[in-house]
């Protein structure tokens, strides 16, 4: 019997126009499936409504997967896929996997022999490192930094002096709440030359996108504070 596949399905990052990041295809592959790995019930439930599923919600399986999930756990959740059957995998918003819990249950599949399929669809990273007009061709991702303020100063020093170094963009996160210290911390310890980008509700309408140099950010932050108050930011510095 052949094996099934691991699909990986990206879901919404925004409010926005639906087909702007859910092309035909992925809506075609979700009505294959039946078995779907997923971070939080609720909004996986609601985004396959919203994707147009032609099957019945409730008749479909779902496995949560997050920090207490188990490797006995994952071996049942891709039990499908050994059977024949497709197995869907989401994050809770954008690509599974990318700054996801997603990735264990990916590892698994590989070691099951298990074809993996990343579907096309929105990463918050990506598109911010694309609209930042910082170095795409060399860069990483340090996920959050340290929430001390002493701790998240000295990691900002040390990420952007690898930046003035090698040129390599360095890109992070922060949750909502949290913003206006990293700005803060950002403009307390960076040089006024390093480049500083902001990017929140990307393929929304109320999506915010600037990248001025550390120096600007220390005159105008009051003036787009709000614009960034309490929704997910991605920060990238560089020169």
């Amino acid at each position: 019997m052949a094996t099934g596949k691991l699909y990986l399905i990206p879901t919404p990052i925004g409010e926005g126009g639906f087909s702007n990041f859910f092309p035909a295809f992925n809506a075609e592959v979700i009505n294959t499936i039946d078995y779907y790995i997923v971070e939080e019930l609720r909004t996986a439930r609601r985004f396959l409504r919203y994707a147009g599923i032609n099957k019945k919600i409730d008749e479909l399986e779902f496995f949560e997967l997050n920090e207490h999930t188990q490797g006995v756990e994952l071996n049942e959740y891709l039990k499908p896929c050994l059977e024949g059957k497709n197995v869907g995998l989401m994050s809770e918003a954008g690509v599974p996997c990318v700054a996801d819990p997603g990735n264990v249950a990916v590892a698994k599949a590989h070691q099951l022999d298990i074809e993996v399929v990343p579907l096309i669809g929105p990463s918050s990273i990506i598109l911010s490192l694309m609209g930042s007009g910082l170095n795409g061709q060399n860069f990483t991702f340090h996920g959050y930094l340290p929430v001390e303020p002493y701790d998240r100063e000295k990691k900002l020093k040390a990420i952007e002096a690898y930046a003035v170094k090698t040129g390599q963009t360095q890109i992070f996160i922060e949750t909502p709440y949290r913003n206006r210290r990293m700005v803060g911390s950002i403009c307390k310890v960076c040089q006024p030359a390093t480049r500083l980008c902001i990017a929140a509700g990307l393929t929304t309408e109320q999506q915010f996108l600037k990248t001025q140099s550390v120096s600007k950010w220390r005159k105008y932050f009051d003036d787009e504070r709000n614009l960034m108050d309490k929704r997910p930011c991605i920060f990238l510095i560089g020169r």
